[in-house]
């Protein structure tokens, strides 16, 4: 696997509506020492000294590589699907774009170039879209996007490359997940690829929700993989060179990064996976050096790298004054980017360690990050 060359960080200006723009971040230049014997030694002279490891501090990001901006002036919000593979690769910078409209559009930051793809035909209202890049079996070009939004979405797509009228981009409608005809709660919580590359699997939120689905790009099937729920928020990645070990962030508890094996097929069960680890310390302060709070993480995604690095993302609101919810008086946002390495000494599933690396502070005035991918 060719190792993660940037980091996309898509960021919302809220004083303008509908404009977006992104910035690329180098992670080994950023986030990374030179290897994980240096990591781990800046670690224990921080606590040798009980510091914490120092947070490098900016308010300025890479400088955007391109903007955009909504045409719509009611409901100009923009929806980004990354489609590449969750390692990178050389395609690491192919972002599909899409608005309330069903517009959409294909931008490729490697190529600083634009391609223009069919509407959906309808409304998709993918505001909260998540995708999944896998590949192709049936399209001229290797691979297909699949897109769902991630909160009670009526529409489930692929985007490939292939013969409809004419050879080119087509959006195609999928089956619609079982769950849509019930009461449940449709909100998917997390969702992964299984290992044998052409599983998605959709897991809910654990109080009302729909428990675990997995999608079989091949056959078109939808099976339930059980009632209960995986441990996980937000995109899970799969690690082939980790004893395909799939790692996320913990669902109820944003501070922990947590692993575990799913098999593919995962069959009806009464439980889910079990935990294999759990790793803990991703705080962050109550209070910033400018006497600011906090907010308790609103959201998190952890990034494959490749080579056995991520990078773990953190999200946060900034206020003046403390509040229970948190809801009002916001000040700022801010984002907070860990490099981490998953090291074996012993060779041993039973003895993997994660090791921290550098920590970026991003504080956003009159914006905020959309996502990062």
């Amino acid at each position: 696997m060719i190792p993660r060359r940037f980091i996309n960080l898509m960021m919302k200006d809220l004083r303008v509506g509908g404009s977006y723009w992104l910035s690329r971040l180098r992670p080994e230049e950023n986030l990374f020492y030179g290897s994980a014997k240096e990591a781990a030694a800046a670690g224990t002279e921080a606590r040798r000294e009980k510091r914490k490891p120092k947070r490098e501090s900016t308010r300025q990001l890479p400088s955007p590589d391109f903007r955009f901006q909504s045409s719509r002036s009611l409901d100009s919000t923009l929806g980004f699907m990354p489609f590449y593979d969750v390692g990178g690769g050389p395609k690491e910078g192919r972002i599909v774009v899409s608005d309330s409209a069903g517009n959409t559009h294909l931008y490729d930051a490697e190529e600083n170039s634009g391609e223009m793809l069919p509407p959906t035909r309808e409304k998709s209202n993918w505001h909260r879209p998540i995708s999944v890049c896998i590949d192709a079996k049936n399209a001229v070009r290797a691979d297909a996007l699949y897109a769902i939004n991630a909160s009670n979405s009526t529409n489930f797509k692929t985007l490939a490359y292939c013969n409809g009228d004419i050879m080119s981009w087509h959006w195609i409608d999928l089956p619609l997940p079982p769950y849509f005809l019930g009461k449940e709660d449709r909100t998917i919580k997390s969702y992964t690829l299984l290992e044998d590359n052409k599983t998605i699997c959709f897991s809910s939120v654990s109080d009302g929700g729909f428990g675990t689905y997995c999608f079989d790009t091949a056959s078109l099937e939808w099976t339930k993989a059980g009632s209960w729920t995986l441990p996980f928020t937000g995109r899970v990645v799969r690690v082939p060179q980790l004893y395909n070990l799939h790692f996320g962030f913990h669902r109820s508890n944003h501070e922990n990064i947590v692993a575990l094996e799913l098999p593919s097929p995962l069959d009806d069960g009464d439980a889910p996976p079990k935990v294999l680890y759990q790793w803990r310390g991703f705080s962050h302060p109550e209070r910033d050096h400018e006497g600011n709070y906090w907010s308790s993480i609103r959201d998190s995604n952890l990034l494959y790298l490749g080579n056995n690095r991520f990078c773990a993302a953190q999200f946060f609101g900034i206020f003046d004054e403390y509040h229970e919810d948190f809801s009002d008086d916001l000040v700022d946002t801010a984002a907070v980017l860990t490099g981490l390495e998953i090291v074996n000494g012993q060779a041993n599933k039973a003895k993997l360690r994660m090791i921290k690396h550098k920590t970026r502070t991003y504080i956003f005035e009159g914006s905020s990050i959309e996502s990062v991918f």
